[in-house]
């Protein structure tokens, strides 16, 4: 994984932590990245981090998962 990449994640982190939700969107915005690189980033940190965001389907954001 690439510093750009990294970065990215921990941008996912800390937006999960403050504002509780994020979409690709929201990182195509914030890095000039495409679609599927934002899905791809999104992905990844699901696989790295399993029980840290779940997608809700009928707001089509992922959410910071509750803890408990």
């Amino acid at each position: 994984m690439n510093w750009c990449e990294e970065q990215r994640l921990l941008w996912i982190t800390d937006t999960l932590r403050v504002f509780g939700f994020l979409n690709r969107e929201h990182l195509q915005i914030k890095f000039g990245i495409s679609q599927p690189q934002a899905s791809k980033d999104l992905a990844t940190y699901q696989r790295r981090f399993p029980h840290a965001m779940r997608y809700n389907l009928s707001a089509k954001r992922y959410e910071a998962a509750t803890k408990g």
